[in-house]
């Protein structure tokens, strides 16, 4: 819990820079806190690419391509 300047004031000096030490510190382990959440869903996408990028896209053709005729379209006018 953060002091109210008026509190603080009150406080001797070492006491007050504690205080303010002790004021810091929860914020940065709230923001932290929030960071997990977001970490946690980029290590999850992180993984899913990697995982997608070992997957070949596009499988080879098992026949020689032969079998295919490739036939020219005339334009109809």
């Amino acid at each position: 819990m953060a002091y109210r300047k008026a509190t603080l004031r009150k406080m001797p000096p070492v006491t007050r820079k504690y205080a303010k030490l002790l004021g810091e510190l929860e914020s940065v382990i709230r923001k932290g806190k929030n960071l997990v959440e977001e970490i946690s869903r980029l290590e999850l996408d992180s993984r899913a690419l990697a995982h997608a990028k070992q997957i070949p896209q596009h499988l080879p053709l098992q026949n020689s391509g032969k079998d295919f005729v490739i036939t020219e379209h005339k334009e109809r006018r």
